[in-house]
């Protein structure tokens, strides 16, 4: 019986230069370019101080991930995720649009902005279970819980299965009207704007000058504009309900007690967060000028949707809202985890719905037919 010949061994003088060329001669795999954009993107939020490379970067190292999605991570954030338009760079399809929406198919579309219905559950329920990761964490601190008066992030029955107890006076998804102004309409409020959750909670014990320098991107103190502001302690107080409990209830609370904090959660393209800070901003606008407090303060929280975690859209927001170091990167390594795994559950299934739609009758969009599943 023949023995098959051993494989030949190769002197390699170093795990760098030389091994990247070995690699790239039978595999073409070495010579990826380091200088090239998304590399780039990366490097620059990590250096600039933007996101947090350690936390941001978890996934490769953590056990909660399995190998074949780190794989998809690392295809999404080098550029290399298969859609439509590398299906057109590789001459497979004539058409960069979606196979299942009427837009551009891309890599952040993959992960965040496809119109098909069961891609928007999807992404709906990873955004509600991520904002329901925080609120939870937030509750614990001393009486916060209670001092929650509305939330936009899913069904009672969601909550209670992630052990999140919310009072019954913040069950409604729509901003109370008390903290509105007098003989507002009852139809504009409705129609308002929703953060995904609201706190109003008694001012501290403070001298005025003190009360304006709440954090968070956008405030309003009394009727005044809107402001940035560079303060890192705006933590609602955490009052305990033993003493004064009455007086510390939110719909107890007279307009000049109290503080109200709107904190809107989004999914962001790693690489520009940005764009979406500046949506928030102008989705909340209008309900920061009308609400009556003390100080209105929008605390936005972005998070990537390939895992980034910032310094400044994530960990900052956490220490306005309470949450100390320890506390808010271990919720923040959660938050890292929860997108990652998410990826790899969007891709699968867009690409299961891909294979139905161009396996049925329908007429499939242009140039979907010779579109193959992901090559890779």
């Amino acid at each position: 019986m023949a023995h098959s010949p051993s494989p030949k061994l190769w002197y390699l003088p170093n795990h760098r230069d030389a091994f990247q060329a070995h690699m790239h001669f039978p595999h073409k795999l070495g010579n990826a370019k380091t200088e090239a954009n998304y590399h780039a993107y990366y490097q620059t939020l990590i250096k600039d101080g933007t996101a947090n490379g350690a936390t941001s970067n978890a996934y490769q190292t953590s056990s909660d991930v399995p190998f074949k999605i780190k794989c998809i991570i690392m295809k999404y954030r080098t550029g290399t995720l298969y859609n439509q338009k590398r299906a057109v760079l590789f001459k497979l399809s004539t058409s960069q649009t979606c196979p299942l929406c009427p837009q551009v198919n891309g890599a952040l579309h993959i992960l965040s902005g496809c119109q098909h219905t069961q891609i928007r559950n999807m992404i709906t329920k990873r955004h509600n279970l991520a904002c329901r990761m925080i609120l939870k964490a937030i509750s614990k601190i001393g009486s916060l819980g209670s001092f929650i008066v509305s939330k936009d992030i899913g069904s009672i029955e969601r909550m209670t299965m992630q052990h999140l107890q919310i009072p019954e006076t913040a069950e409604s998804r729509i901003v109370p009207k008390r903290l509105f102004p007098p003989r507002f309409p009852d139809k504009d409020r409705f129609t308002s704007s929703r953060p995904d959750f609201v706190l109003v909670t008694p001012i501290a014990t403070k001298t005025h000058k003190q009360q304006t320098n709440v954090g968070g991107w956008v405030i309003r103190i009394g009727r005044g504009q809107f402001r940035e502001t560079g303060s890192t302690s705006a933590a609602p107080p955490a009052t305990s309900r033993a003493t004064n409990p009455r007086q510390h209830r939110p719909k107890d609370l007279s307009k000049p007690r109290r503080d109200i904090h709107l904190v809107e959660i989004k999914y962001c393209e790693d690489t520009r967060p940005q764009n979406q800070l500046n949506a928030a901003k102008e989705q909340h606008k209008d309900l920061c000028n009308i609400l009556q407090g003390a100080s209105v303060t929008l605390h936005i929280i972005l998070l990537g949707v390939g895992g980034t975690i910032y310094n400044t859209h994530t960990l900052k927001p956490f220490k306005e809202l309470g949450l100390d170091s320890i506390r808010g990167k271990k919720l923040a390594s959660k938050l890292h985890v929860h997108p990652v795994n998410f990826a790899a559950k969007l891709v699968h299934t867009r690409r299961a719905l891909s294979s139905t739609v161009i396996d049925s009758h329908q007429e499939p969009v242009s140039g979907q037919a010779c579109n193959p599943l992901d090559p890779h």
